[in-house]
């Protein structure tokens, strides 16, 4: 893994001094308890062989504590077997409860910031990430593949390094020469690792986009399933879903045969590290260089050994998987979003709704075409605007500026004088209530998503919302009222019922500016009239912005703006624009005969 991927976690870590500090003082602590494990072992069956401790600085501290406790050798060699086993399985619990501790925490905020990079990202971010990549990116990606590496598996190979250190300094005490014959072939394990470390990378990436791709057609396939199944497309989903469990499970195969190899070699490798302890160390011991003692200590620590080689192993294998999960976050991290929030102004309570377009244009980025072309316009405080204009002629996009879901690429745009980048987005944002043709809704309560979160609101300024909405009747007679679950993006309501709920939401903020996108498309004439009425009720006490084709609500809204192709062509009140030779006449007048065709 390159050194920027370690930064990376690096700035996790700087938030969690005290469980770092606990794993890099107490794993060498632990380790050295469990390495004087064996040597303890070899020194008592010496002295079960030879019938004495051989002359060594350990066994005569032994005896001296066997001494003074008044027990025999034996019974202190108990002693400090039970004393050793103790402290160490204490200590490395101890270790174990914090990286678990540790593993969790990083998950959570790694998926955390990952989500919180996502939600300040534009509509570039959304057209180039589909929904089931990033689900695979904050669930598979940080939980199975990122989270234990993070920590667990850092840890394991510091605590792997020791041991290992630790093991040599021991076999090196008892013999170099069989040490060096012992720990020759190691080495080679980690120069097999190196060797399929590009195949790693590329088997793991391929992986993951599988993985994402899955979980998309997944997604796509429920958020979609009533026009599946109004088309009798099921058949079709289940082929595109076979197909994409296929892709999935071939690279996941893939996958494990390229660990499945390396670790077989890891393990047949690290046997020749044991052949040879048996036969050299054989040899010694039947010659009389080695006592039976060091060669069962050496035994036991050649075996010991395949642990945290086999923890090197997994490190060197898991970093690879790690490294791309790691780019991907990244690349969510990485995109710049369309949208800053450096505005400091906050919000005195005293905002008017007075806004002026001057010369603004706006295009996406890496995009010759100007959506928005130069279009200045002003809005006074309190007034009802309409924005009228073909399909693609950029009303939404015009609109979509005002609570800076993307920002111009030229001009300005000012709220009462001021450049709307001057205020924080959270305090320009609370003070326009917007309801776009079709809402999002949650998984969730009617009150929850109307509040969306905004616990200071009053049930009153709830329950008026509600009424302006002409939602009151329908939600009382719905099975728990309010209170009422609807369902995955409001499935088990009506399309008329979504478009008002998410009115609701908009008025429960009180705002200063309320932008209106073809919001009652779905409703029924009777509802809509109702509906309407009681919004101009409350309108006075806002600056609102239409954008409609309902013939009514453009009679009367107080001036009217027509664009076309990205350009504002005409403005000025009803009664003008229908009585010339202009665009907007036509595009009324084919308003007019559309509604009495429904009718």
């Amino acid at each position: 893994m390159r050194r920027n991927k370690f930064l990376w976690i690096w700035q996790y870590y700087r938030r969690h001094f005290y469980v770092l500090g606990v794993l890099l003082i107490m794993t060498p602590v632990q380790a050295v308890f469990q390495v004087a494990i064996p040597r303890m072992y070899g020194f008592a069956v010496d002295y079960i062989q030879a019938g004495q401790i051989p002359d060594d600085w350990l066994a005569k501290l032994v005896a001296s504590s066997g001494d003074v406790v008044g027990l025999s050798i034996m019974a202190a060699f108990g002693w400090a077997f039970i004393l050793l086993g103790l402290v160490s399985s204490i200590l490395y619990a101890y270790m174990q409860t914090h990286r678990a501790w540790m593993n969790c925490r990083l998950e959570m905020e790694f998926r955390q910031d990952s989500f919180a990079h996502t939600t300040t990202k534009g509509p570039d971010f959304f057209n180039k990430f589909r929904t089931g990549d990033l689900v695979t990116r904050m669930t598979d990606d940080v939980a199975e593949k990122l989270s234990w590496f993070a920590c667990s598996g850092i840890f394991r190979l510091y605590e792997a390094i020791l041991n290992i250190a630790f093991i040599l300094v021991m076999m090196i005490m008892i013999d170099p020469v069989l040490t060096l014959w012992t720990a020759g072939p190691l080495p080679i394990l980690i120069l097999i690792f190196f060797f399929f470390a590009s195949s790693l990378d590329k088997r793991y990436d391929h992986l993951q986009t599988r993985i994402s791709r899955f979980n998309d057609v997944i997604e796509s396939c429920f958020s979609g399933i009533r026009v599946v199944m109004a088309y009798g497309r099921e058949k079709a989903q289940k082929d595109k879903f076979h197909e994409a469990a296929a892709d999935r499970r071939k690279a996941e195969i893939t996958t494990v045969k390229t660990v499945g190899v390396i670790e077989s070699l890891w393990f047949y490798i690290w046997q020749f590290a044991l052949v040879i302890v048996l036969v050299a160390g054989g040899y010694m011991v039947i010659n009389k260089g080695l006592s039976y003692g060091n060669m069962a200590v050496f035994i036991y620590y050649v075996v010991w050994l395949v642990f945290p080689m086999f923890d090197i192993g997994q490190f060197l294998v898991k970093s690879r998987q790690s490294a791309v999960s790691i780019t991907r976050l990244r690349e969510l991290e990485d995109m710049v979003p369309m949208v800053s929030d450096s505005g400091m102004a906050m919000g005195d309570g005293n905002i008017k709704g007075g806004l002026s377009f001057e010369k603004v244009s706006f295009a996406f980025p890496d995009s010759d075409r100007q959506v928005i072309d130069d279009i200045s316009l002003n809005v006074e405080s309190g007034e009802t605007v309409a924005f009228v204009g073909r399909i693609g002629s950029g009303k939404t996009w015009l609109v979509n500026m005002l609570p800076r879901l993307v920002d111009p690429t030229g001009g300005t745009i000012t709220l009462d004088g001021r450049d709307i980048c001057q205020f924080s987005l959270d305090d320009l944002r609370r003070n326009i209530g917007y309801v776009p043709q079709e809402p999002a809704l949650f998984s969730d309560t009617v009150r929850n998503n109307i509040l969306f979160g905004r616990t200071e609101i009053s049930d009153e300024v709830l329950d008026w919302a509600v009424e302006v909405s002409q939602l009151k009747d329908e939600v009382e007679m719905f099975p728990d009222g309010i209170e009422t679950s609807i369902g995955t993006r409001g499935m088990s309501i009506s399309g008329g019922q979504k478009q008002r709920l998410g009115l609701a939401r908009a008025l429960v903020g009180k705002p200063k500016i309320l932008v209106l996108d073809d919001c009652t498309s779905a409703l029924d004439s009777r509802t809509e009239t109702a509906l309407w009425d009681r919004l101009h009720e409350v309108m006075p006490e806002m600056t609102s912005i239409l954008i409609t084709h309902r013939p009514d609500q453009l009679q009367k809204a107080d001036r009217i703006f027509v664009l076309d192709d990205g350009h504002l062509i005409e403005s000025g009140h009803h009664d003008e624009l229908i009585a010339g030779k202009t665009l907007y006449a036509s595009i009324y007048r084919r308003y007019q005969l559309e509604e009495q065709v429904n009718q």
